[in-house]
């Protein structure tokens, strides 16, 4: 049998696609919610906030004051008895965050949640994405098609990013990113610590003492990120980093406060006219 002529190619792709099928109907009716983002915010601006310790509840008010849409991760609700600020979406990934979330308590619509697919029977609220498969932690890759599923990096600030894109944001405002971790101690893998009071972000009770919570594989997250940068400037759109201070310098970078006055500038003129 010649396994290489067209017939038995064909006979074989048939035979695949009848077998993959029903998992790829469940795939399709749990994202199906994904296709009302598109494009939804198309030439707007938006900031990813991070939970790094650079970040200051004076920044979030402020976006707040702004009227701009903003992306939020993991804990940041923890935040929030201390801010009128309120992400528009709010994205999680981590197994570690997962196993205590309790979605009907952070105050954001479900609507507005964003969660991968394998959590669905955990979370059952919210919106459900595909995490497409690869070699993460080899090599970068970035999805324009949201729907069709999204790339991880092991940030869930990467998929953030796929997320705006997809939405049609042109402009992204990376804040509170700093990549720069510490960990006193770390187990046999080096993939997870126990918590013990380091300062990796900048609320108050982020992780309880002898938490064990993931490590960031920064090699892996670069990889992510440049993925991110090159696929929004090949649609002359842009990520730029306005974290104060930090040593991420993937993206161009932007002084928040200066952002923050041209933001403003522009609300002015438009309500103006």
């Amino acid at each position: 049998m010649n396994k290489n002529a067209a017939w038995y190619q064909s006979i074989r792709k048939v035979y695949y696609g009848m077998k993959e099928l029903p998992y790829n109907i469940r795939v399709a009716a749990d994202t199906y919610s994904i296709k009302k983002f598109k494009n939804i915010h198309k030439g707007e601006t938006c900031f990813i906030v991070g939970n790094g310790p650079s970040m200051k509840v004076e920044d979030l008010d402020r976006i707040h004051q702004l009227g701009i849409k903003s992306f939020a991760c993991n804990k940041i609700y923890k935040i929030f008895p201390e801010t009128s600020w309120r992400p528009e979406y709010y994205l999680s990934s981590d197994d570690k965050i997962i196993e205590q979330l309790d979605v009907k308590k952070i105050g954001i619509p479900a609507e507005h949640m964003f969660f991968p697919r394998t959590y669905k029977d955990k979370i059952k609220m919210g919106n459900f994405y595909e995490l497409l498969s690869y070699r993460w932690l080899e090599e970068g890759k970035f999805s324009q098609d949201a729907h069709k599923g999204i790339y991880q990096c092991g940030t869930i600030l990467a998929e953030a990013m796929q997320f705006a894109f997809y939405m049609g944001f042109s402009t992204v405002y990376i804040i509170g990113v700093d990549f720069n971790y510490f960990f006193k101690s770390q187990d046999e893998s080096h993939q997870t610590y126990r918590y013990n009071g380091e300062n990796n972000y900048f609320i108050k009770d982020y992780l309880m003492p002898g938490e064990v919570a993931n490590i960031p594989d920064k090699a892996a997250n670069i990889l992510g990120f440049e993925a991110a940068r090159k696929g929004f400037e090949l649609e002359n759109r842009h990520i730029y980093n306005a974290t104060r201070g930090g040593l991420l310098e993937v993206f161009e970078r932007k002084n928040l406060d200066q952002v923050f006055e041209e933001l403003q500038y522009h609300m002015e003129k438009s309500v103006s006219v």
